[in-house]
This record gives structure tokens, sequence and C-alpha cells, in this order.
């Protein structure tokens, strides 16, 4: 990095890379956890303490669309991706975030009064934390069923929330099995116009296939969007609890020329374990993937985790884990590992991670 700050603190090339063909195996993949490219604090697991970071800001755009597409066809959502989304560097839409219908149900049966205090306050408000703060107090109280008292409560009460989707969106969530929450931005060259006459035009082709498309008419339905996807995660847990199941969550990164559901099992497991529910909902044009799987209670979710790991990486050549980090439970690639070990050569800082050693100087 330049030392006198005049570096870019982004990666100014990502944009060529995502929307480009893969010029080699290692290229496939637009980002994950374990990439060592840019200065040594990115994706440092730990390993480093940052005191502050300072970034390139993005322009601000002089006019936003936001569209809710559904589709009844994954293939056609992986085809709009391509064509689309990631037909140049200059026109990417500002976002695109796919979720499938397993997703759009739990979400909508067990995220509604968390997605509503989201849209109304926002992420960053102390109600917000304040709110979270108590529903980790009293899930800490000592005595038995405490950790799953508020989920049931929440799970409870939800159905008496209303959806913050509008109404022609969350008839569309039913009707469909894919949908795409996607944000376009103008900047004074012409991107927005470019974009949406992309759009039109893929309409037009896939005439024969089901695929609507819904603009949201007022800023207060795109925030219902965004807020319906970020309570993805802890809805599940919700409906897990609510429904009395057991689960698993991943995340993982596919490779950019394709993005199909990794299968469920491996050559060891000819019969896998079916799930209640399969949540997928993806940073679409990255490729980067978070499944939360929920099951019955006498599953081996372990088993089934693993199995689905397997699959992920030798069935799809993707790579683990994507975004969430690789913590004591994935085994990092030797130059990731040795990235660290540079950075760390005492193994004071977060020792264990990314499987290496827990001992001074990770010492076997």
């Amino acid at each position: 990095m330049n030392p006198h700050g005049k570096a870019p603190a982004s990666d100014v090339t990502y944009g060529e890379r995502l929307c480009r063909p893969p010029l080699s195996e290692e290229d496939r993949i637009s980002r994950w956890n374990a990439d060592t490219r840019g200065p040594d604090p990115c994706r440092s697991e730990g390993k480093v303490v940052i005191l502050a970071t300072v970034h390139d800001t993005f322009p601000k755009p002089q006019q936003t669309k936001t569209f809710w597409i559904s589709t009844d066809s994954f293939q056609t959502a992986l085809a709009f991706r391509k064509e689309v989304c990631l037909n140049n560097a200059q026109d990417l839409p500002l976002s695109v975030e796919y979720m499938d219908r397993d997703s759009f149900d739990v979400v909508d049966r067990a995220g509604r009064l968390l997605a509503r205090i989201i849209q109304n306050v926002g992420t960053s408000s102390p109600i917000v934390k304040h709110f979270w703060n108590l529903k980790l107090w009293i899930e800490a109280l000592p005595f038995e069923g405490a950790e799953r008292i508020c989920d049931r409560i929440l799970y409870n009460i939800n159905p008496l929330v209303p959806s913050i989707l509008p109404p022609t969106i969350r008839d569309m969530g039913k009707r469909f099995d894919h949908h795409m929450a996607l944000s376009v931005g103008e900047f004074g060259n012409g991107e927005m116009d470019r974009f949406l006459e992309r759009m039109r035009d893929f309409q037009a082709k896939h005439g024969e296939i089901k695929i609507e498309t819904y603009e949201c008419a007022k800023p207060s339905e795109a925030a219902s969007l965004t807020a319906f996807r970020f309570v993805a995660a802890p809805a599940f847990r919700t409906f897990c609890i609510g429904q009395g199941l057991q689960g698993y969550s991943v995340d993982y990164a596919l490779p950019k020329d394709d993005g199909s559901p990794p299968p469920l099992s491996d050559e060891t497991e000819v019969q896998p374990a079916i799930p209640v529910k399969r949540m997928r909902y993806s940073h679409f044009a990255c490729n980067v993937v978070h499944e939360d799987l929920a099951y019955h209670e006498d599953v081996d979710v372990l088993k089934a985790k693993h199995a689905l790991k397997h699959a992920v990486e030798h069935t799809c050549h993707g790579k683990l884990p994507a975004e969430h980090g690789h913590g004591t439970e994935y085994v990092a690639p030797p130059a990731a590992q040795e990235r660290w070990k540079r950075m760390d050569p005492l193994n004071v800082s977060n020792p264990g991670v990314g499987g290496l050693s827990y001992k001074f100087q990770y010492k076997p």
C-alpha cells in the first residue's frame, strides 16, 4: 500500500473481474475469504489489530430505481444475471440480491417484526441495539429454555404484524420460486438507460418464460426490500425454534460462470436427509451464497453439513467460506495460512484460526 495514502483503498479492478469470463481456474471465483489479493489487513482473520481504515467513496447516483423481479426458473435468473446485470463493468447495478421461495416464506413468516423495526429506524439505530441486547440478556438467564424464549415469542407475534412488502411483491413471492431485489443508479453517463434497455430486451427475448418485474414507486418500498432481505438469518433461527426444528448455516462462493445449487449429498451419501426448508439467498452478482437448512430433530445435521460442504468444493468447484470467516471450523489454504503467520509470527492474535496451531509461534 502507498505509504502516502495515495493508493486506492478499494479493489479498482473488481468490476472488470466480475463481468469477464474466467481466465483461469482460480479466476472462476469472484471473491472469497482466503483470497490473498490486496494488502495484508484484507481478510486477515483477526491476525492484525486494525485501528482505522480509509476507503474510497463511490459517487452518489443522481437517480436510483429499485425493482423486484420474480421468475419460476432459476436458469432464467442466472441468464438475467449474466445478460443484464453483468453485461459490462460500466453499467453494474448498485446491488442485486437473490432469494429463493423457501427464503421468502421463512422471512415472511418469522421475520416480520424485526424487518419492520429495521425499516422504521435503520440498522444502526440505538433502538435496534437495545432490542438485541435485551434479547441476548434474556437468552442468558439461568433457567432451562431461556435461550429459546425470545424466538418463541417472536414466532407467535409475527403473524399479527403486517408484512412490510408491497402487496404486489408479496403476491409475486407466493406465485414464483426465484426472486431478485435489484437497485440501479444513474451517474450521468446513461448507465440507467442502458441497464433498463437490457432489462426490456431480456423480457422480450424470454417472453415464453414467465418473469415479472415490479418497480418500487417510492423510497419506503425500496427500504422494505432491504429490510426484508436483511433479516433472513435471524428469521431462520426464529422459524426453527418456533417449528421445533434444528438447522445449520453455511456460506460459500460459487464460480461466476455457474451458480446452480450444490447437491445435498456426496459420493459417500446416496440418500441424503431432506430438509424441511432450504433457504438460499445470495449476493447474486458475485455468487456468494448463504444457505440455512432446517431439519427434523432426528437428523444428523453435522453429517448433512459436511456433505453439503463437500459438494460445494468438489462437485461445484466453489470455495468455503466466502464471507463469515474461517474461525476454527474451516482449514484455510496454505497461501492464506502463510500470510497470517507472516502478519503474526508469535501467534498471539486469534490463535487456531483457519486450521493453524494454537501454540506460541505455531509450534506443533
